[in-house]
């Protein structure tokens, strides 16, 4: 029979090796290369790729490709990946980006992809945009590829251009939908012409409406004017108000070639 010690059974087990956990690495925080502060008036062109933040006012152009958040004033064009006007910011010029958010107000006109206006926003111009949500305000004319959102409590006077609108604020302007214009519940449109493939009102709309396919009148909406639809549905409750025709599609007109027999 043998024998053997803790000290003997220690040195036949193998030594554990303990190592040390390497450190998380921590993404660094995007920095600012350039701030114009509060109270400095810079005048001149900035571009280039750095992020850009204008607390106080910049006479002149922004070119670049990553974000610019502006705080003060800004006179000039400004082409940028994305945009922020915030609440104490003004722009007067032409803005051009992806997205744009705009909490202060812009006089100028604006061509992005996505823009949103918030509840202190302003926009006084054109607008082209593919998709674009209103809180605030917008005067001048709207052009959305896809969609527009007009939220409760926001003013437009514009004439309004898309392929679906959504209005539950307060517009007064011409509005056009390719495929669907919904009124909501809050949603107020006086207007000289509103038109759409298929009209929902559940809301107030007092102006020339034409439906080409359908018009739906919910127990809450009202309609009032002139009003030229192929087919209407209302509820219990809703109104229409004003004449109607049946709404026929425009007949395109073929141009004669006037061949010219006289002869030398």
């Amino acid at each position: 029979m043998a024998f053997f010690n803790s000290k003997d059974k220690n040195k036949n087990q193998k030594k554990e090796v303990q190592t040390t956990p390497e450190p998380k690495k921590v993404k660094p925080k995007p920095t600012i290369a350039t701030v114009i502060s509060k109270g400095i008036k810079v005048a001149g062109n900035f571009n280039g790729n750095d992020n850009i933040q204008v607390d106080g006012q910049l006479d002149g152009n922004i070119e670049g490709n990553n974000s610019v958040q502006i705080n003060g004033q800004h006179n000039g064009n400004i082409t940028v990946n994305s945009l922020t006007i915030g609440r104490a910011g003004s722009v007067n010029g032409t803005v051009r980006a992806k997205t744009v958010l705009i909490e202060g107000s812009l006089m100028g006109e604006i061509q992005c992809g996505d823009l949103e206006i918030a509840r202190s926003g302003t926009v006084s111009d054109k607008i082209h945009s593919v998709n674009l949500v209103i809180h605030g305000k917008a005067l001048g004319a709207i052009v959305s590829d896809q969609s527009v959102a007009i939220t409760k409590g926001s003013t437009v006077k514009a004439k309004i251009d898309s392929k679906k609108i959504n209005i539950n604020g307060t517009v007064d302007g011409e509005v056009y939908a390719s495929e669907l214009l919904e009124i909501a519940h809050d949603g107020q449109v006086t207007t000289e012409k509103l038109q759409s493939r298929k009209v929902v009102v559940n809301g107030k709309v007092n102006g020339k409406v034409i439906a080409s396919e359908l018009l739906e009148v919910g127990r809450n909406g009202f309609v009032q004017g002139e009003i030229t639809v192929k087919n209407i549905k209302t509820e219990e409750g809703g109104r229409v108000i004003g004449t109607m025709v049946i709404y026929q599609e425009p007949v395109k007109q073929i141009q004669s070639e006037v061949i010219d027999t006289e002869t030398a």
